[in-house]
């Protein structure tokens, strides 16, 4: 607890909340707000044996799962480990699948109003095509970019500029030759009406 606490105080990332009846910790960066609670954390550790952590997102609960292989950690080391994941930014590589939401949020990707009619299964859809980029699997990450917007224009009846903007976070993260190598060969010809370099 006294490195969680020197951690929160070191940093403007994350604060404590006492607003409800048990203190939360709770993020102040971009995108959503998580928040931890730490006592109800350890309780479900020490005393129901439940290795999840009690964390929400925007007032919702998440399924954080600490390492249940590791059943002598402590949950505020997984807490503190989660508090460095935001102080780091929330990289997608290392944040739980089900805060991909707040991972791509807090990487500025939400930059356009618009953008606010994206669903929380298309940010985890974002999260998958820039983890297959890193990873090496370049096709691939385009290729379901491409469906996302095709599937946006027909069944959400989006207009073109309004798709572009909300892919066009992504595409900065893709190199041109990337995009242009996908275009000679795309998997489907209209992905060029939404992919471009």
């Amino acid at each position: 607890m006294e490195l969680l606490c020197s951690i929160v105080n070191s940093t403007p990332i994350w604060s404590f909340d006492f607003t409800f009846s048990r203190p939360l910790l709770s993020s102040n960066d971009d995108g959503p707000t998580i928040s931890i609670d730490i006592f109800q954390s350890i309780h479900r550790n020490l005393i129901a044996l439940d290795p999840h952590l009690t964390v929400y997102m925007s007032r919702k609960p998440v399924c954080i799962l600490k390492d249940r292989n590791d059943v002598d950690t402590p949950a505020t080391d997984s807490i503190v480990s989660l508090a460095l994941l935001g102080i780091a930014g929330w990289p997608s590589n290392s944040t739980p699948a089900t805060l991909a939401e707040k991972s791509i949020m807090c990487k500025g990707m939400l930059q356009f109003g618009e953008l606010s009619e994206l669903l929380p299964s298309d940010y985890q859809e974002m999260q998958t095509v820039l983890h297959l980029y890193e990873e090496g699997f370049v096709h691939e990450s385009i290729s379901i970019l491409a469906q996302m917007a095709r599937r946006w224009y027909v069944c959400r009846c989006w207009e073109f500029e309004m798709i572009q903007e909300s892919l066009e976070p992504i595409l900065q993260q893709i190199r041109e030759h990337d995009i242009l190598n996908y275009l000679c060969h795309p998997d489907e010809e209209s992905d060029a009406l939404f992919i471009s370099a």
